[in-house]
């Protein structure tokens, strides 16, 4: 429910921010004067009173002016509001009621803004052009992509002809051993071949920032820095690299593990591809269209304003 209110309360924000902030604009420089009349006819009022007291005609929820509310009109809004408040309940009475009055005040809002004419401001026609350009071309690209999707085989050809890319990236976990000089490195490097463990000596000796920790920088799929990256390269799992100098001075590295470098599965990427495959071939049906239309409709730009 709050979900909910909060949409409607987004609604009617977003509603009269739009109305206030384009008084500036779309109120006439001018007021606009109600011709004098002789005497008001009675009539008017009377028709006005016999209006309110006329039931609506069945299947009109509302009616506000000249613009009526039927239920099937309100049910495609109410599928509109589930679309952005997924678990909206269509049932709550309170909740239905409030969608009503929303709509009811935004007529009102929309009907007094026509009868002051500033649905023919140039600000509001420009705008309801954009809008409806923007829904047409929606409808058209809808329309050419509703037939069109992958299929499983697509994706199985796909994953067969680039297996090379559904291989998990090989990564290692590695041990750092940081000191200032190069001498107290190698001697570190001299103990560690004969046997001493590495982290308990990062605990022990090494300046860096990992030596709490006996010097594990977790699993990486390319080491820190490229000095780094080289000592690493071919070295196997549980041996030492030789001394190198880095950015905090002299280093020892360890590959304490490596994984990674086995292939995916199919079935575990499967779902991706055939998305991926849908949305790649709709843009190419898109892409086409848009050739095809290029090709029948003749297209000018004036390069040289552009450049000014």
């Amino acid at each position: 429910m709050n979900k909910v209110h909060a949409f409607i309360g987004f609604c009617c924000v977003i509603l009269l921010a739009v109305v206030l902030s384009g008084c500036d604009v779309l109120v006439p420089k001018k007021p606009v004067r109600a011709k004098p009349q002789a005497e008001a006819p009675a009539a008017p009022a009377a028709q006005a009173v016999a209006d309110k007291d006329t039931p609506l005609p069945d299947g009109v929820i509302a009616k506000v002016g000249d613009w009526t509310l039927t239920m099937d009109e309100f049910n495609q809004r109410i599928d509109a509001v589930k679309k952005v408040v997924p678990d909206f309940d269509d049932k709550n009475l309170e909740t239905k009621q409030m969608i009503v009055d929303e709509l009811i005040r935004q007529q009102l809002l929309v009907q007094e803004a026509r009868a002051k004419g500033l649905d023919k401001s140039k600000d509001v026609r420009d705008a309801v052009r954009d809008f409806e350009n923007n829904i047409i071309v929606q409808g058209l690209v809808s329309d050419l992509t509703k037939d069109i999707a992958a299929t499983e085989k697509d994706a199985r050809d796909y994953y067969d002809a680039n297996t090379e890319l559904f291989v998990r990236p090989v990564e290692k976990q590695l041990r750092e051993i940081v000191v200032p000089t190069e001498a107290e490195a190698k001697d570190i490097l001299v103990q560690v071949l004969q046997g001493a463990s590495f982290a308990d000596t990062a605990k022990a000796r090494s300046k860096g920032k990992t030596a709490a920790n006996g010097g594990d920088l977790g699993f990486l799929a390319e080491a820190p820095f490229e000095q780094m990256q080289k000592a690493i390269e071919g070295l196997s799992k549980g041996s030492p690299s030789a001394v190198f100098q880095g950015p905090e001075g002299y280093y020892l590295v360890k590959v304490d593990d490596v994984r990674g470098g086995d292939k995916v599965s199919f079935e575990e990427v499967k779902e991706d591809l055939i998305q991926g495959l849908t949305a790649q071939k709709q843009q190419e049906a898109v892409l086409g269209a848009l050739d095809a239309a290029a090709q029948k409709i003749q297209v000018k730009v004036n390069a040289a304003l552009l450049e000014k």
